[in-house]
């Protein structure tokens, strides 16, 4: 293994479209990692069309992964890859198109555009039938047979006029149509040009528009494929709830374009065109604005009938051997060229055998989300926060990028609310948790809200928008009496809302956040048992049914009983006489069941 110092290591790019385009293909797919259970070969010969999941996961990189895995089983496949307010440059966009062999296209809308319709399905199928008709051309028009079916085919699109660049597209509020007709005085062809503004979907001009669209897919159904296999990857479009027009515009248009892709897929599946393929990767907070903000159409149902979905779950949170993990050992694994080593001996070479007193792998994913991404941004944090020649990833490290890693990963929490909130929501959000405590019950923050956020939104929307910072791991959940945690990303599905459980913060945004045991002492001090609450019970008398007792909590001393029952279970059978199996003296570990209000006492639950 050659010596190698952290500044060194491939870090890559956040985004995987910079990875690939400035640090090369070489390097991402010897660092790519294939999570056991995803089944890439549905995208390739399945049903399943998209990709979904929350930004960071790993959707883009999937879609590149998927593009080197054709060209190897196939050298002759064409890729085309459909990005969103992307600019390439001309120059650059050649060389990556020559090295890659995959046609790079970027789709805009132009600004202020088609914010009066709610209704994308056919500009969709002409912006994708354009794709498909440029691409033939760009690979030497090879993709299918040029017979008279797709002759008529491309004529119809060539019918419909855009001004913009070839592999630029702007969507605009109009386009022109140049439909030929024969003048019966002279029987000269001429092909005036017709205008269409999509924004008048009842006029004369529009029908005209979806006439052409509806002929063209008829023709689509009918192309003959060559054997040269073809599919288009189409990255994620993105919504940001901002002005609402604008925000709505953008859901519409990315529900319809899932319509889409899932219509055409079914005429290629359905035709002789099972070689050729559309995929597209949707963001899933997405997914959530479009059912919660917009006519859905049953876009659930299409989507999960359809999808894979990229977590990053694994039976073994706590082991070297997940693949999060096997992400960074791969990165030093490239860099030091110990291509022969062992994942083991690798992460032994680099990390402690502790990290703040936590096992390495257990240390950083307990502050990541099981995305590829947190560990591009924890190589990143690492070289920009060193200051010394550091060989190993060691206590002084990750004490030193605390708090930039921090900061990026509530900025990335920030980005994802932007799809369901606005800008000053999502402030008064985020202030609420702002040097508040690490964990807490749903009573405690309500009171919180009531004292300083009245009226605001997490006042308005408390329910809601606790289960969206569950989605996006900003939150999780804790049992007291069994110190058990519950995330999204670790496979607990739903956010428990119940007096028993607490919710708890992310341990990575405890420093942007301002949080930590010295806040959380503070704030306890002076704070009233909860249900759900652990402790340890002293026996001070034993009735016939009830263990009295008393017990400790932030302070203060309280008065509890725990019923015979309890001690049955304990014991595993029936008792009768309780004071053959408890005495005054004896101490046991106990969870708050509820407060009784006729004895004024604490009925507590044995913790076992």
């Amino acid at each position: 293994m050659k010596e190698l110092e952290i500044k060194e290591l491939y870090a890559g790019k956040p985004d995987a479209k910079d990875e690939i385009n400035f640090d090369g293909q070489e390097k991402f797919i010897k660092t790519f990692v294939v999570a056991d259970h995803f089944n890439i070969e549905s995208l390739l010969s399945g049903s399943n069309c998209f990709i979904t999941g929350f930004k960071g996961t790993g959707k883009t990189a999937l879609m590149f992964y998927l593009d080197d895995m054709l060209k190897e089983r196939d050298s002759s496949t064409c890729t085309s890859f459909v990005f969103f307010k992307e600019d390439f440059a001309d120059a650059r966009r050649k060389e990556l198109q020559e090295l890659s062999r995959r046609i790079l296209s970027s789709i805009a809308v132009e600004p202020g555009a088609l914010t009066e319709i709610s209704e994308f399905e056919y500009i969709w199928r002409w912006l994708l039938f354009k794709q498909i008709v440029d691409d033939n051309e760009e690979y030497g028009r090879n993709l299918f047979v040029d017979d008279e079916v797709w002759q008529s085919f491309e004529n119809i699109i060539s019918k419909i006029k855009n001004p913009s660049l070839k592999r630029k597209i702007a969507i605009p509020n109009k386009i022109k149509l140049a439909i030929p007709w024969k003048d019966p005085a002279t029987m000269a062809e001429v092909t005036p040009e017709m205008e269409v503004d999509f924004r008048e979907q009842g006029s004369k001009q529009y029908l005209e528009f979806i006439t052409l669209i509806d002929q063209a897919e008829q023709l689509l159904s009918r192309l003959r494929k060559t054997d040269i296999p073809y599919y288009i990857f189409i990255d994620e479009l993105e919504a940001y709830y901002g002005e609402e027009k604008i925000f709505k515009r953008d859901l519409y248009m990315i529900r319809d374009l899932v319509f889409t892709v899932k219509r055409l897929n079914s005429v290629f599946a359905h035709t002789n065109m099972k070689n050729m393929k559309i995929i597209c990767s949707v963001r899933s907070e997405i997914i959530t604005a479009i059912s919660r903000f917009v006519v859905t159409k049953e876009i659930n149902k299409v989507i999960s009938g359809f999808s894979l979905p990229l977590n990053w779950n694994y039976s073994n949170d706590n082991s070297y051997a997940h693949p999060i993990i096997q992400i960074l050992l791969k990165r030093i694994a490239v860099c030091a060229e110990a291509d022969d080593e062992s994942s083991l001996s690798i992460y032994r070479k680099w990390f402690p055998e502790k990290i703040h007193g936590i096992e390495p792998a257990s240390y950083i994913l307990n502050n990541s989300w099981c995305k590829p991404r947190d560990i591009v941004r924890l190589i990143i944090t690492a070289q920009n926060s060193l200051h010394n020649n550091e060989k190993c990833f060691s206590n002084s490290v990750f004490s030193s990028l605390t708090k930039a890693y921090s900061e990026d990963s509530l900025q990335e929490i920030k980005e994802e609310l932007r799809a369901l909130y606005t800008s000053s929501e999502i402030d008064a959000i985020i202030s609420c948790f702002t040097g508040y405590k690490t964990t807490f019950s749903i009573q405690e923050l309500k009171t919180r809200v009531s004292q300083y956020y009245s009226g605001s939104v997490m006042d308005t929307r408390l329910s809601q928008i606790l289960n969206d910072l569950y989605r996006l791991g900003f939150i999780g959940n804790f049992l007291p009496a069994s110190k058990t945690y519950h995330w999204l990303h670790k496979g607990d599905p739903r956010l428990i809302m119940s007096d028993e459980w607490r919710l708890c913060i992310h341990y990575a945004l405890h420093s942007a956040l301002s949080l930590g045991s010295k806040n959380d002492f503070g704030l306890n001090t002076g704070r009233t048992p909860q249900v759900g609450d652990t402790t340890k019970a002293t026996v001070i008398k034993v009735i016939p049914y009830f263990a009295l007792v008393e017990f400790k909590l932030y302070g203060n001393i309280y008065d509890g009983q725990i019923h015979i029952s309890e001690f049955g279970k304990k014991e595993h059978k029936f008792i009768q006489r309780l004071s053959n199996y408890v005495g005054v003296g004896n101490a046991y570990d106990v969870v708050l069941s509820d407060y009784n209000e006729k004895h004024m006492c604490w009925n507590l639950k044995l913790n076992v």
